[in-house]
C-alpha cells in the first residue's frame, strides 16, 4: 500500500469499497471476502496470494487480531512414517490452501513469517512462506495439503519449464519413477530436474537431467539424491 503511495482511505475508495474498509482490515482485525481482496489486489497490481499471504499463528490471544481458534484450519502434522512432508507448525489460511515457498534460500529460526520445513532423505531443511494457492483438489490430483507450489528460477528446464513458471510438487512421492520430473534438493536449495534410474549400475544410479540442451546431466548415486516430491503441474505466465 505505501510502495503504491496510498493510504488506508486512499485504497479503500480506489477500490470502490468505502473509506473505512482497508482500516477495518488492518486496524480492526476485519476478514475480507475473496472478492473485495480481489478489488484490492487489482488496485495494488499484485496477485491476490500476495496480500493474503501474511503469516499469522492463532493463539488464544488472537480475538485482539480478529482470528478465533474455531476459525483456524487444521494443522497438517508431520507424518513420521514417511521420508517427505513438513513438520507441524504452518497451517492454511485458507481452506484447501496449499503453501507457495521461497526456493532461492533457506528459512531458519530467526526468518520473519512461517517457515514451512521440508523433510527429505532423513535432512530437514526450512523454506519460508511466500503465498497460498488454492487449486481444486480433483485438479491436482493430490492432498492440497501436501502440495508445495515453487517458482522456477533459471533457464536450466527450458523449454518444458520458464522461470516466470510455477510448479505444483506434491510431496508424498519419494520414489524415483524414470523419465518423471521431481523438485530435489542437492545441498544447496530445492532445484526441478528430470531424473532417469540406471537400474544396471550397482549400487543404482540416478541421472540428473537438464532440459536445456547446454546445461549437461549428472550422475550421482541414487541414495544421495533427496527428492522433496513429485512435480504434478505447472501454471504459467501467458
Amino acid at each position: 500500500m505505501r510502495q503504491k503511495g496510498f493510504n488506508m482511505k486512499s485504497l479503500s475508495l480506489r477500490a470502490e469499497l468505502g473509506e473505512t474498509y482497508v482500516r477495518d482490515i488492518l486496524k480492526r482485525g476485519r476478514e475480507p471476502g475473496v472478492e473485495k481482496m480481489r478489488a484490492l489486489a487489482d488496485v495494488l497490481g499484485v496477485r491476490l496470494n500476495e496480500i493474503m499471504s501474511e503469516p499469522y499463528t492463532v493463539t488464544r490471544d488472537s480475538e485482539d487480531r480478529g482470528f478465533r481458534e474455531a476459525d483456524a484450519p487444521e494443522r497438517v502434522p508431520f507424518d513420521e512414517a514417511s521420508d517427505n512432508g513438513w513438520a507441524e507448525g504452518w497451517q492454511a489460511r485458507l481452506p484447501g490452501g496449499s503453501a507457495e515457498v521461497d526456493a532461492r534460500a533457506g528459512a531458519g529460526d530467526g526468518a520473519m513469517g512461517q517457515v514451512l520445513t521440508l523433510r527429505s532423505g532423513g535432512i530437514q531443511s526450512g523454506h519460508l512462506v511466500t503465498g497460498e494457492w488454492v487449486v481444486p483438489r480433483a485438479h491436482l490430483g493430490a492432498n492440497p495439503a501436501r502440495v508445495i507450489f515453487i517458482p522456477v528460477i533459471g533457464t536450466s528446464m527450458q523449454p518444458i519449464l520458464n522461470p516466470s513458471d510455477v510448479v505444483a510438487v506434491d510431496t508424498t512421492v519419494s520414489d524415483i519413477k524414470d523419465a518423471e520430473i521431481y523438485v530435489i534438493d542437492e545441498g544447496d536449495g530445492p532445484s526441478v530436474k528430470r531424473l532417469r534410474l540406471n537400474h544396471d549400475d550397482n549400487p543404482r544410479t540416478v541421472d540428473i537431467i537438464s532440459e536445456n540442451p547446454a546445461v549437461p546431466p549428472k550422475r550421482r548415486p541414487a541414495e544421495l539424491v533427496r527428492v522433496i516430491g513429485l512435480v504434478i503441474g505447472k501454471w504459467s505466465r501467458m
